[in-house]
């Protein structure tokens, strides 16, 4: 083709040498007379072959691209074998229809199948006319891959969810072969078909008479199953089936805990001990569980930073004990994962720990006034190093020592050696006095000494 464009070439360039000695003659004459420069001929564009190759889903089909300046008036597709490099058939303009795109820039398909003796893979040689009569001729357009589709069908699974101890799963289906030259379904008889678990292979087994096939294969997980022909006999293509997803019915697991049981109120520093057990579902009802593993934390109430209490494995008896001092107020958190799928995840809390820290008054005097009034101070302390944002003290008066009544609040700020607080009390009878901290979330309660005012 190369070299009948250079003729062209060369051709179309004596003639147009001659055309300019022509007009070197009446050069002026012609330019007096147009008053406009004479235009240059153009050159037309060949065809261009873009490719060629068979229909992806019809393999007996042949398509081509082909663009052009003008519109493509004939195409011509010549069939070589790879094998022999002979050419085997000779597919006419007549054979072509437009599918897609317009005829200056479309692409063609053969009208029917082409119907070879032979399968394999073929060389397509391309020839291309447009309607400017420029012609193109390309030796290796592309390749007809005429071989056999696999088509599987009616695969199904004996089962769509597996559990611990049925984790076997027969696939059965037909394999079938689709041929280029007719399109016609035909069983694939004696073919191996792998069985893929997750896209790895489980079992190979091989087609009967009828192209059906059956295999079993273990399914260790959640995954998809799918049976694959792998070019297991010459000119059939890779083939797979749709995957069926398994699913899992895990074994429930449960905990319990057994200590402890009911909330309580502790003191920071003092240590709880935390019991618990796993069991799982059995068709006995729920048994201890053995050898799985897990862990236990504290987890405060106010949503902050948890604790690791330890890690554990269950012994026979599924039980699992631990002895911790919280350090706020919160509760336990146990809970265990198998790596084995089959085995459900499980997870409890235990009552809540409420975790008070302590408060003591250290001093508290009561003096009587000139103006008949008593005049009480004291101090606090925090023995555990936290205290209260705000720390007041109730001022208690008692006549007998039995019945207190709250007169005023003090509020205790620090002063170097304690947390002090003072009041001046009008018009009091003469009694017992005290100072009362009441409880918080954080800390305990505290209750002074009784005093008398003195003066």
């Amino acid at each position: 083709m190369e070299g009948s464009r250079h003729g062209f070439r060369h051709v179309l360039g004596g003639l147009m040498f001659r055309r300019r000695a022509a007009w070197a003659v009446i050069g002026t004459v012609a330019l007096l007379l147009a008053g406009t420069p004479a235009a240059n001929a153009v050159e037309g564009r060949a065809p261009d072959v873009r490719w060629a190759n068979s229909v992806e889903d019809d393999l007996g089909t042949l398509a081509v691209s082909v663009t052009s300046d003008s519109a493509i008036t004939e195409i011509r597709a010549h069939i070589v074998s790879d094998t022999t490099d002979q050419e085997v058939a000779v597919v006419e303009n007549d054979a072509f229809v437009l599918v897609s795109g317009t005829p200056d820039d479309g692409v063609w398909h053969t009208k029917q199948p082409l119907d070879l003796a032979d399968l394999g893979v073929y060389t397509v040689r391309i020839e291309a006319t447009d309607s400017d009569g420029d012609r193109t001729t390309d030796n290796s357009a592309g390749r007809l891959v005429y071989y056999v589709t696999p088509v599987f069908e009616d695969v199904r699974t004996d089962r769509t969810e597996v559990d611990i101890d049925h984790r076997q799963v027969r696939v059965d289906g037909i394999l079938k072969g689709r041929w280029p030259a007719t399109r016609e379904l035909k069983p694939l008889a004696d073919h191996r078909v792998d069985l893929d678990v997750d896209y790895w292979t489980e079992d190979t087994v091989r087609t009967d008479a009828e192209g059906r096939f059956s295999g079993t294969v273990t399914v260790n997980d959640a995954v998809p199953v799918q049976a694959i022909y792998r070019h297991d006999k010459p000119y059939v293509l890779y083939g797979e089936s749709p995957s069926i997803q398994i699913g899992v019915r895990q074994v429930a697991t449960r905990w319990t805990v057994q200590a402890p049981a009911e909330a309580q109120t502790i003191d920071l520093g003092q240590p709880v001990t935390f019991t618990a057990t796993l069991e799982r579902e059995t068709p006995q009802g729920w048994l201890p569980f053995g050898g799985q593993s897990g862990g236990v934390l504290f987890e405060p109430s106010s949503g902050g930073q948890f604790e690791t209490v330890g890690y554990f494995t269950t012994g026979e008896d599924g039980k699992v004990t631990f002895t911790h001092a919280p350090w706020e107020t919160g509760s336990f958190h146990v809970g265990s994962h198998s790596d084995d799928p089959f085995i459900a995840s499980a997870s409890a809390d235990s009552a809540q720990i409420t975790v008070l820290r302590a408060s003591v008054f250290t001093s508290l005097s009561a003096t009587r006034t000139q103006s008949h009034g008593v005049h009480v101070e004291g101090a606090m302390d925090f023995p555990d190093g936290w205290t209260p944002a705000t720390i007041l003290v109730h001022i208690q008066y008692s006549p007998n020592g039995k019945e207190w009544t709250d007169l005023l609040t003090a509020e205790a700020y620090w002063r170097g050696s304690g947390y002090a607080f003072s009041a001046d009390i009008p018009d009091v009878k003469n009694g017992n006095f005290r100072a009362h901290f009441e409880a918080t979330d954080w800390f305990r309660a505290a209750t002074s000494e009784t005093v008398k005012a003195k003066g």
